[in-house]
């Protein structure tokens, strides 16, 4: 017999799994809204829509998805979490990515998307995020004349997409040949530092393959889990809608990269000649017995911290190498530690670490590696035991 008390408890029970099954098509109308505003600015910048890479809380990386519902059933399956999407295409196949770095159909890769991502944890207040949100939008509407961005709040900080008017990938100028090998993405890289009046966070550095956008009412997990609210946000959506024909064009800001990179490969030859006036004044034998030991040791650890802290120095200041030649001397280094145990987390990772590394050493020519017995002993003792055991 079904007494009234199990029958409120079954009526409780349904109506649960009811609110619950609202909250679910709620987040996913609203999810849905959030992919179908990027994937209409994709189309009015001229991009290929699919295959494109996305990202969620359970895909343990980026996939590729070839569909707007097969994007959506991702995002569901991961309960909406962490979801992002790539600002721009996939290739279609091994072979159109080989034909891309021939040279062929390189507009695919059209530098039509500017991102900025402005972190919290990098101002003293959320008051004073907010006033550099504000003046670094006032520098956006003076470069680029009539632009819409989209501002997005994650919970930690604000992300500021811009769609542009760019019809040609950078790789098609000749100006940009003599300076730089990826000018499209050089310049990605370039209008974050620049429109951001360098407050955009350092750690990114955006990229055709690495401009992952949060969707909008996704969720944070990072705040989901801290209890506060993890709603992807838009904060500032364009007042205008965005079509073709109001694009901003990017002209003013193609010419400010230019002269960036006139005066950096300027920069660069004074501080060649300077180093080759060192070099000749300094011993073919110039070296450190340490860091020469270190060069021939396949380290599974401390790879991060030999690189910023040990060779980077060594190699600019103490050898006088050329900004390319460190660079492939440690490089070669890193990846014969990479065939030990895997470099984390990515061997671009510590491409791009070697490169911060070098210029940072180049800027203060006092910068040596670190002393053997009297700082990296104790800095670092377990390299310094493990190096020093190469010396018995």
């Amino acid at each position: 017999m079904i007494t009234a008390t199990k029958l409120a408890s079954v009526d409780d029970t349904d109506n649960a799994s009811r609110k619950f099954n609202d909250k679910i098509k709620e987040r996913n109308q609203l999810v849905f809204e959030g992919v179908d505003l990027f994937l209409s600015v994709f189309e009015i910048v001229g991009q290929r829509l699919f295959p494109r890479t996305i990202m969620t809380k359970c895909t343990g990386g980026q996939i590729v998805i070839n569909s707007k519902e097969e994007m959506m059933n991702y995002f569901m399956r991961a309960n909406f979490q962490d979801c992002r999407i790539n600002a721009y295409p996939a290739f279609l196949s091994k072979a159109e990515e080989q034909d891309y770095l021939k040279g062929i159909n390189q507009n695919l890769l059209t530098p039509n998307i500017l991102f900025i991502d402005l972190d919290l944890e990098h101002f003293s207040s959320k008051k004073e995020l907010d006033k550099w949100l504000k003046r670094i939008l006032n520098k956006i509407s003076e470069v680029l004349k009539d632009s819409n961005p989209i501002v997005l709040w994650s919970g930690s900080g604000y992300h500021i997409i811009i769609p542009v008017r760019a019809p040609e990938a950078l790789e098609q100028f000749e100006d940009f040949q003599q300076y730089t090998r990826e000018p499209s993405k050089e310049f990605l890289q370039f209008a974050e530092k620049s429109l951001s009046l360098g407050k955009a966070d350092a750690s990114n550095n955006p990229g055709f393959k690495s401009c992952l956008l949060r969707v909008p009412n996704s969720l944070n997990t990072k705040h989901l889990d801290e209890g506060l609210h993890a709603e992807v946000r838009i904060m500032e959506p364009s007042q205008i809608p965005i079509t073709e024909m109001n694009l901003p064009k990017i002209n003013s800001l193609i010419t400010e990269f230019m002269t960036h990179l006139v005066d950096r490969d300027l920069r660069s030859e004074a501080r060649s000649m300077l180093m080759n006036g060192r070099r000749k004044n300094t011993s073919e034998n110039n070296s450190i017995p340490y860091v020469e030991k270190l060069l021939g040791l396949q380290l599974t650890n401390h790879r991060k911290f030999a690189v910023s802290l040990i060779l980077a120095p060594y190699f600019v200041n103490i050898k006088c190498f050329s900004e390319n030649e460190s660079f492939n001397r440690i490089r070669g280094w890193a990846l014969k530690c990479n065939e030990m145990k895997n470099l984390h987390p990515s061997v671009r990772f510590f491409e791009d670490l070697i490169k911060k590394s070098i210029q940072r050493a180049q800027l203060n020519s006092e910068i040596k590696p670190m002393r053997f017995e009297s700082t990296l002993k104790f800095k670092n003792s377990e390299l310094y035991q493990l190096l020093r055991r190469t010396f018995v």
